[in-house]
């Protein structure tokens, strides 16, 4: 059904809600009496409506577009953004976003019914929505980055032994530190006091002095008290870069450097910043602690025996405790594949990083 000019005007009003009440009571009589008139009368409103969105559309295309602008130039402007920047800036940028992404969504259901293009106005805006998604994402990442702490003087590796905050690690990684520091995913960054160290045997615990320390209920492993023998396979984990780092070979020889019966000789690739990681049997116990590299002799490695760092730790005197170390008993990573025994253990594995001041 075509309608007239003066028909379109009213039906104009009437959506507007400036229609006189005397022609606003005969237009809705009329819509009442006339079913090809009032499918005439919704279709029209139904336009009417889609030309209020694409008004709307438009608007906040242009704002999205001034969001983004002052986004980009402010990030181009800024180096190293600080911190206050974001935490001032973010709740305003995220509300702006989420207020434009919701109103592009609502407005779609009604665009999507009209011609293509309103359909393309839609993908415009929609384009434009997801551009600002990704620098707030960039922002927020940024505003959630933890600030960047000044580097250890030199580092190594260690392992949670008790639940409690105790970490294992070798003596020399730590003997001439004035503060150490421990870190991985899980935990963050956490500081550490020295409760125990003997330079003899290279043994060296530590007890995580932080309060944002989340206690584990427990360790996956456990300390192996029989020695390995010759040719059994073994890895590790340690820290010899910014990232955990994976190695396995078998225990090559019963002694150690230059025949010490407290250590192994072991045919994995080992370097500096793995000193105090563990080394696990096929079993998920730790059997040793890596604890030097020979650099004359080219992949020769070597770890302290589990027996020792057992019997080191039983020599702690009990006034330096001021919590009880208790060792899990059982490994509960026997039986599992090695994929799935380092993604248990990993995150009982530290990098140790020391400060001082010479």
């Amino acid at each position: 059904m075509s309608m007239n000019p003066r028909e379109l005007e009213q039906l104009e009003n009437y959506f507007n809600q400036t229609l006189a009440a005397d022609e606003r009571a005969a237009l809705e009589n009329r819509m009442s009496g006339d079913a090809e008139f009032r499918r005439a009368a919704e279709e029209h409103f139904d336009f009417l409506k889609s030309l209020q969105e694409y008004s709307i559309q438009k608007q906040l295309r242009e704002n999205l577009d001034q969001i983004h602008e002052e986004m980009l130039t402010s990030e181009v402007e800024r180096e190293e953004p600080s911190r206050g920047w974001l935490k001032t800036l973010w709740p305003s940028i995220a509300v702006a976003a989420s207020v434009a992404l919701v109103s592009t969504l609502a407005t779609y259901f009604t665009l999507r019914y009209y011609d293509n293009e309103h359909q393309t106005q839609y993908q415009i805006v929609s384009r434009k929505v997801q551009k600002i998604e990704k620098s707030l994402d960039k922002l927020k990442n940024s505003n959630n980055k933890k600030p960047e702490v000044a580097p250890g003087n030199y580092s190594g590796s260690g392992f949670l032994v008790s639940a409690n905050g105790y970490i294992v690690t070798s003596y020399h990684v730590i003997k001439s530190a004035d503060s150490v520091f421990v870190e991985n995913d899980k935990f963050g960054r956490l500081k550490t006091t020295l409760v125990y160290g003997n330079a003899s045997s290279d043994v060296a615990v530590l007890l995580i002095n932080d309060d944002s320390f989340k206690r584990p209920v427990t360790v996956p492993f456990s300390v192996r008290a029989s020695e390995g023998s010759i040719g059994e396979p073994v890895y590790t984990l340690g820290y010899p870069r910014e990232e955990i780092v994976y190695g396995e070979g078998s225990i090559s020889a019963a002694s150690g450097f230059e025949q010490n019966e407290n250590a192994y000789q072991i045919s994995i690739p080992v370097n500096p910043g793995n000193s105090g990681g563990p080394m696990i049997d096929q079993q998920g116990a730790v059997v040793g602690i890596i604890n030097g590299v020979q650099t004359s002799v080219r992949g020769t490695a070597f770890a302290i025996k589990s027996e020792v760092l057992l019997n080191e730790l039983k020599n702690i005197p009990a006034d330096s405790l001021s919590k009880p170390l208790r060792l899990n008993n059982q490994s509960q990573l026997y039986g599992l594949s090695r994929v799935n025994q380092i993604k248990k253990l990993k995150d009982f594995v530290f990098i140790v990083k020391v400060y001082n001041s010479k």
